[in-house]
């Protein structure tokens, strides 16, 4: 009989004693046999630890502490590459959770069904939460699930609006062969897996409208940072992504088009941040 690839969900946290055993909670509920749960604690200074206690005594959870805060970049870096040897991983913040039981199932079922050899990642996508509503994060992709040549993943992905950190379930070495979580920014995520997407041409990408649950925002989250200063530098990866897209031998035609439609889409969605945050 054959056996199932490995899947870790990493948790990566920082002083959320209040919302970790949530996150927790949903990891240890998915349904997926050949899985396990590692916990990134970036030197939390509240109760995180006590609150994982339990978990960490029974043997449910993996549990790191880092000796010094690390920052978040870093510790998603760490756990990645230090805390597990999983063949296949998914990163939840430790303030968002599932609502999907079978999510990573029907992930790695989709996977298998292209050929585990053949993907780099499966991607759903999330429910927003905020204080005031729940809103299911709307994609361009129409179907229920697209399967795209890594490289047109990579030059649709502006049209396609189809992007979720939490939904992704990505191979591991791919991952770190391509050098993931290097950007100290607010979008290391996008930036990593784009990248990936770029050094991998020919493997395949799942994009699905499988949600697999909730992205909490609150005030603490690094995406409501609004200072132009840090979106101009977080808008530069966009910017190191055409120079390696014109290193690879695409067309500058080509790579330009896709940079201006980043930055079109990248400044009116910062405007409108801008607009709700003066707004509410």
């Amino acid at each position: 009989m054959q056996t199932l690839p490995s899947v870790c969900i990493m948790i990566p946290t920082y002083n959320q004693a209040g919302c970790i055993a949530v996150a927790v909670e949903s990891a240890l509920r998915q349904n997926y046999p050949n899985l396990s749960v590692v916990v990134a604690d970036d030197h939390s200074t509240d109760a995180t630890e006590a609150v994982l206690a339990p978990y960490i005594e029974q043997g449910k959870i993996k549990y790191f502490k880092s000796p010094a805060n690390l920052g978040r970049v870093a510790n998603y870096r760490k756990c990645l590459y230090e805390y597990t040897d999983a063949e296949w991983v998914l990163n939840l913040d430790g303030d968002d959770y599932f609502t999907n039981d079978t999510y990573i199932s029907q992930a790695m079922q989709a996977i298998d069904k292209e050929g585990r050899t053949d993907v780099l990642f499966f991607q759903g996508v999330n429910i927003f939460k905020t204080s005031k509503k729940e809103t299911i994060f709307k994609t361009g992709v129409q179907q229920d699930a697209l399967v795209l040549g890594a490289q047109d993943y990579f030059f649709q992905f502006i049209a396609l609006r189809h992007f979720s950190h939490m939904s992704t379930v990505y191979n591991r070495a791919a991952a770190i062969g391509s050098g993931f979580y290097e950007q100290n920014t607010l979008s290391v995520d996008i930036y990593s897996f784009l990248r990936c997407a770029l050094n991998n041409p020919h493997k395949k990408v799942i994009l699905s409208q499988i949600v697999s649950g909730v992205w909490l925002q609150h005030e603490d989250n690094a995406s409501k940072n609004v200072q132009l200063k840090t979106h101009w530098h977080n808008y530069q990866i966009y910017r190191q992504l055409y120079r390696i897209a014109l290193e690879k031998g695409y067309s500058k035609i080509t790579c330009m088009r896709w940079l201006v439609a980043a930055f079109v889409q990248y400044f009116q969605a910062y405007l409108g941040a801008i607009l709700r945050r003066i707004t509410n």
